[in-house]
């Protein structure tokens, strides 16, 4: 029988029998409970064991969901398709990754999610990289720009390019999937679907069909945006504006043909009087078929010295001064503008006996700019256009598809094959001063101009025979259903509104080669277009039998034409529908799959970036109301661009531009290096290069040290501390921060499994939990509250900073420090109660980073003891984990708010411990006994005696008294420190004086009778572990 460790003294109490007394002795170290597991501090997974996790938080868990959750609840994500042309960016991974917090979010909701991935296959961006990436050129084929390809491919056969385009797109849909993938994004990879398979193209056509059964498809000939870079019609969504674009801006005189009843009758009016206008456009005089003017704004007739009578707007006078460059006089005052209305002129290059042309009113003439009058070509610009539609006059637009000017131009001078934009606009600059009506130039008129996005150059205005969608016709339904639709941010819902109404058709033909084909027939004798329900119906069941590029491919035939059409002979169109008409049919997917949901719409959200609103929110709302009436979506969430740590877009050109994968593998870090000391002034880094040169040779043998790589949780915890909402920054810093946030997630993980390293899987019941311990799930518990409505907000940076304050605020710098005397030193209740709390955290704590970032979170669990993995799910499969309601309970409340209150006594001890240390009076806070001060009877002396047998743990001293007075029995000539704090909004004292005992050399608490005993806490807890001594 083992003996006992105590004996009875002559006062009844017991004592710690001294080395002398005991048959055995043991190591007190020994007997200690210190933290053991197999998790590391830095990641150790190798690339086989990393794969390996990755495919079970990812593919095994996508599978799993959706054989285990119920149908009834699927959560509907689909994925707006990433166009399939160019290497992964950081834009693309904070649009995939933040997609995946909310699909892994709502697998721990319960629900079955459908996330089906997709890529935009076909379009301008894509036939533009196909044909600069073709060899045989002497040209060096990286730098050829996007307008050189298309012009020395011109002659290649559609069928040709559209190989090139479809095997580029494929391979480029590879290479991106395994980098979406090597994110940790889950998903129905397997199907992920194309916009160029051909399943998908007939999906895409029979909503064609469907708009064309409602008279929703027509053709016209009107003004577009047109690209001769790329030489095929722009929609608004694919223009980028030059804000410092150079113009050369001409004022130019149209003399007047007719002067009309107004000024015919004012007598110092000559008959030679001519209009001026002005333009920053002199390229599309040939086209011009009007003057507008304001009828509300009043005129006023000049006299130029050099050029004669000048009808131009009265407040305007100023300006053109500037303009032509001379003083002019003013004749006459206050025409009303609508006194002007039947005023005609001639156009000043054509003919005396070409007809002449009428002025028009325009509410859209101001006073603002130019000279009041506007030079009107309705074959270049849509309000031109739609002011001349009112008065049945026709565009002319002489400019051929490559923007040159064609054979009718001009009556009189040749223009043909002269570019507009260039040689062709200095042309008519010269001529305009030969014939004497040129009254002012400005060379470098600079002013925000449309691009064309791909190209990176400047496009025009041109009336071409084009298809449109008419939303007119549905804009009331569409605009009716954004009202039903919830934007985060709230700001979408007025984005996307505004560009509905702002939009009265759609222009959908374009003129390149990859791409859907727009369904029409041709009549060869009159080139009628055939377009009907049958006809498109007959169309898609041949496309069904042979594909697409038979569209191309095939003979001519009747094959393509309806037998109820065969009367006469038709040719095939050769236009391809626009790329967003293409992505916006993709809802077409989920109607397939899925099927539709009785009362709601297709899908849950959809998720792009803020330049979205005009392009893929847009035509999938457009096309899916012309379809079924309804909008497909029920929740709109946008997401800004990613700039660099200064704000700066990325580019090649500034050397900004980080890779998602240099962040995963870490090499970008090398490259940080690199940049910082380019960055340095060459007066310094020349001075740094001599005070280091003598080491060089001495160091250069030596290897650098390796940063430690970020991996793929650094790159998505970067997503998730950056507020989408607004424009994103990535740089060294904020990737630095990130990686620190990190560490330190892994630090408590860590922590929290080596301190359940023993744990027996037994939890202690709430109400029997250490008052501290009950506090610390009172926090836990809002913690995991807010972060649930913070999911549910899509607030994810907040989710960040509160789940980061938590962890070093609350847990690093308070709680787990002040355990770790009860984890390592105690045993019964106060471990037990520990160790209930230090699990409840780790399934608390899993359970809220799992979506952000679940290869941590799996690592950690692929570390845990039988007794945690038998007591908890895995995180990345677990529902998500609600708290007890007694963690949030009015009287969790209640001890909430007083422990909150104690953080001013905390506060207090550390500072009075600090005084201490700093006057050398210890070099430990356990070398120091506290003594609390505080009314008697008061609210403060209840709390404190609640709780004061944890206080010694909770302040970290060896001992601690609650008193109601100040102290007088203080030993004469010690040291002591005192500070005041507010408990419970009543004033206390902290006093710190020297410890009364002697170290115990198991806990190190100044509470033993000698250095060489334990102290009667630690001789309790080593007999009952079954030691026979409690000597060092």
């Amino acid at each position: 029988m083992m003996r006992s460790l105590f004996q009875i003294t002559k006062y009844g109490k017991r004592s710690i029998m001294t080395s002398a007394t005991m048959n055995s002795r043991v190591n007190l170290k020994d007997t200690l409970k210190l933290p053991t597991t197999t998790f590391p501090i830095g990641s150790s997974l190798t690339p086989a064991s990393a794969k390996e996790l990755l495919e079970k938080c990812t593919d095994d868990l996508y599978k799993w969901q959706w054989e285990n959750l119920p149908s009834d609840k699927t959560f509907v994500f689909h994925d707006g398709p990433p166009f399939a042309n160019g290497a992964l960016h950081t834009g693309h991974a904070m649009n995939k990754i933040l997609k995946d917090i909310i699909v892994r979010y709502n697998i721990k909701l319960g629900k079955r999610v459908s996330y089906i991935p997709g890529w935009d296959c076909h379009g301008l961006p894509i036939e533009l990289k196909a044909l600069q990436n073709i060899r045989g050129t002497t040209e060096n084929v990286s730098v050829m720009s996007p307008a050189e390809a298309i012009e020395k491919n011109k002659d290649l056969h559609a069928t040709e390019i559209r190989g090139l385009a479809r095997k580029l797109a494929a391979e480029t849909v590879e290479a991106q999937k395994a980098g979406f993938r090597s994110w940790g994004v889950i998903g129905d990879w397997e199907n992920a679907y194309r916009t160029m398979d051909l399943e998908y193209e007939i999906r895409q056509l029979r909503v064609f069909k469907e708009m064309t059964k409602k008279g929703l498809i027509y053709r016209h000939f009107k003004p577009v945006y047109w690209s001769p870079s790329s030489r095929t019609a722009l929609a608004e969504a694919e223009l980028e504006y030059n804000e410092a674009h150079n113009s050369k801006a001409a004022t130019v005189k149209f003399p007047l043909a007719n002067l009309g009843s107004y000024l015919s009758s004012l007598p110092n009016v000559d008959k030679t009087i001519s209009a001026a206008i002005w333009t920053t456009t002199p390229w599309s005089i040939p086209g011009n078929l009007a003057i507008l003017i304001n009828p509300d704004l009043k005129y006023v007739v000049v006299n130029s010295s050099k050029h004669g009578q000048l009808l131009a707007g009265e407040e305007r006078v100023e300006h053109l001064q500037k303009l032509m460059d001379e003083d002019l006089e003013v004749i006459i005052k206050d025409i009303p503008g609508k006194a002007l209305l039947d005023v005609t002129y001639n156009h000043p290059l054509f003919p005396s006996t070409a007809s002449p042309h009428p002025v028009l009113a325009a509410d859209y003439v101001t006073s603002d700019t130019g000279t009041g009058l506007v030079h009107c070509a309705p074959g270049h610009g849509m309000e031109d256009y739609l002011t001349c539609q009112k008065h049945n006059i026709q565009p002319f637009s002489p400019i051929d598809d490559s923007g040159n000017y064609t054979s009718n131009a001009l009556p009189t001078h040749d223009l043909t094959g002269l570019p507009v934009l260039s040689v062709g606009q200095d042309k008519i600059l010269s001529l305009l001063s030969d014939h004497n009506v040129l009254l002012g130039c400005q060379p470098k008129f600079l002013h925000k101009y449309p691009y064309d996005w791909r190209t990176k150059l400047p496009i025009i205005q041109r009336a071409t025979p084009q298809w449109f969608a008419g939303v007119e016709m549905i804009k009331e339904s569409a605009i009716s259903e954004i009202e039903k639709i919830q934007f985060v941010p709230e700001a979408g819902q007025h984005r996307l509104h505004a560009y509905v109404s702002g939009r009265d058709e759609w222009c959908i033909s374009r003129q390149r080669t990859w791409g859907v084909p727009i369904p029409a027939l041709y009549e060869v004798e009159s080139g009628d277009a055939l377009l009907t329900e049958e006809s498109v119906e007959h169309i898609i069941s041949v496309i069904e039998k042979k594909g697409t590029d038979a569209w191309w491919s095939d003979p001519d035939s009747e094959e393509w034409v309806a037998p109820q059409y065969r009367d006469k002979k038709y040719k095939r169109g050769t236009e391809t529908m626009d790329v967003w008409f293409d992505s916006g049919t993709s809802w077409t997917l989920i109607r397939e799959k899925l099927g539709e949901r009785e009362g709601r719409a297709l899908v849950d959200i959809y998720l792009e970036g803020s330049d979205q609103h005009r392009g893929w929110f847009q035509s999938s709302l457009l096309t899916c109301v012309a379809s079924t009436g309804k909008a497909p979506y029920e929740k709109v969430v946008t997401h800004g661009f990613v700039l660099d740590e200064k704000g700066k877009k990325m580019s090649k050109s500034l050397g900004n531009i980080i890779s998602p994968q240099e962040i995963i593998d870490g090499s970008y870090w090398q490259r940080a290096g690199q940049m910082a000391k380019v960055a340095q002034k060459p007066e310094k880094a020349k001075k740094q290069k001599a005070e280091k040169k003598p080491k060089a040779v001495a160091e250069s043998s030596q290897p650098a040290k390796k940063e430690q790589s970020p991996d793929i949780d650094t790159l998505r915890l970067w997503v998730a501390m950056t507020d989408f909402t607004a424009d994103g920054t990535i740089g060294e810093k904020v990737l630095r921060f990130a990686q620190e946030a990190l560490r330190k997630y892994r630090m408590t993980g860590r922590f929290l499994l080596g301190n359940l390293g023993d744990w027996d899987g037994k939890e202690v019941p709430y109400n029997e939990l250490l008052k501290i311990d009950q506090y610390a799930l009172y926090r836990l518990a809002e913690l995991n509250q807010s972060s649930k409505a913070e999911y549910d907000t899509f607030a994810f940076s907040k989710i960040f900073h509160s789940t980061n304050v938590f962890n070093k605020v609350f847990l690093s710098a308070f709680y787990l420090n002040i355990l770790k005397d009860r984890l390592y030193v105690d045993d019964g209740i106060s471990r037990a109660s520990a160790q209930t709390t230090l699990f409840y955290i780790l399934k608390h704590y899993l359970n809220i980073l799992s979506p952000i970032v679940p290869l941590l979170t799996e690592e950690i669990w692929s570390h845990s003891t039988l007794a945690i993995t038998q007591n908890m799910d895995q995180p990345v499969k677990s529902q998500w984990v609600e708290p007890p309601a007694e963690w949030s309970s009015e009287a969790a409340k209640e001890l909430g708010r007083k422990f909150q209150s104690f953080d001013s006594c905390v506060e207090a001890v550390n500072l009075v411990v600090e005084d201490a240390r700093n006057a050398k009076s210890l070099r430990a806070n356990l070398e120091a006994d506290i003594i609390l001060v505080v009314p008697e009877g008061g609210e403060a002396q209840k709390f404190l005696k609640e709780i004061e047998s944890e206080l010694t743990a909770i302040l970290l001293c060896s001992k601690v008294h609650v008193s109601t007075s100040q102290p007088t029995n203080l030993d004469e000539g010690a040291w002591s420190y005192s500070k005041p704090f507010t408990l419970l909004q009543e004033e206390g004292t902290v006093i710190a004086v020297p410890a009364k005992g002697q170290k115990c050399p198991r806990c190190w608490m100044y509470t033993s009778r000698s250095e060489v005993e334990a102290c009667d806490r630690c001789a309790g807890v080593v007999e009952r572990l079954g030691s026979c001594t409690a000597t060092a």
